[in-house]
């Protein structure tokens, strides 16, 4: 029992870590204007991947993305962690892009995807919150 409880708390870490750098890279990255925005998405895109699907909500995300705006940080952020080691259930294969290998995945595979990158904006939102000040002009 006590090595789960040290499994786990070591995921945990690993995605916080990862999160907590993310965001540290949006504040080098975005202007004031930007961050407010990353904020915001970072809050929004969990329920939009509850009510929408994985799939759906990515393809938004893509479709948003502009070099260099908070969308484009954001999808670059979810593909690097699915690639990373601190993702725990699924890992992105190198040779393929993240849309692609999303509507290529088995509804299990679909699944632990959703799963973790939900794991992994429950740290990016609590970072965001803490670490970016203000909020988007809606």
């Amino acid at each position: 029992m006590n090595e789960n409880v040290n499994l786990i708390q070591k995921l945990e870490q690993g995605r916080a870590e990862f999160a907590y750098n993310c965001v540290k890279d949006a504040l080098n990255k975005l202007d004031s204007r930007r961050q407010k925005e990353y904020k915001s998405y970072v809050k929004k895109i969990p329920q939009m991947i509850l009510s929408n699907g994985l799939g759906s909500t990515l393809a938004f995300v893509l479709s948003k993305s502009e070099n260099g705006n908070a969308y484009d940080l954001i999808y670059s952020q979810i593909e690097t962690y699915l690639r990373s080691q601190s993702a725990s259930r699924i890992r992105l294969p190198d040779q393929i892009g993240l849309i692609q290998w999303i509507v290529s995945c088995n509804s299990t595979e679909y699944k632990y995807a959703s799963r973790e990158i939900l794991s992994f904006f429950n740290w990016l939102r609590r970072f965001a919150e803490g670490l970016i000040e203000g909020e988007a002009d809606e």
